[in-house]
């Protein structure tokens, strides 16, 4: 049993990990419910408002 619990924490943090480097890469937002989005849409797949922008960028050119 311990063996399969090690494995179980693990691989959900491995999805934490996944999800969040997902997240900020994202380039999309719904504006309403702060859903990011990889791919632009007319309305949020979460939400479904009519919100979703694309993200503004931190990116400077240095």
């Amino acid at each position: 049993m311990g063996l399969f619990s090690e494995l179980g924490r693990s691989v959900e943090q491995f999805k934490r990990t996944v999800e969040s480097t997902a997240a900020e890469t994202a380039e999309f937002e719904c504006r309403a419910c702060g859903t990011r989005l990889h791919t632009d849409h007319e309305t949020c797949p979460e939400c479904g408002a009519d919100a979703v922008r694309e993200r503004a960028t931190d990116d400077a050119d240095d």
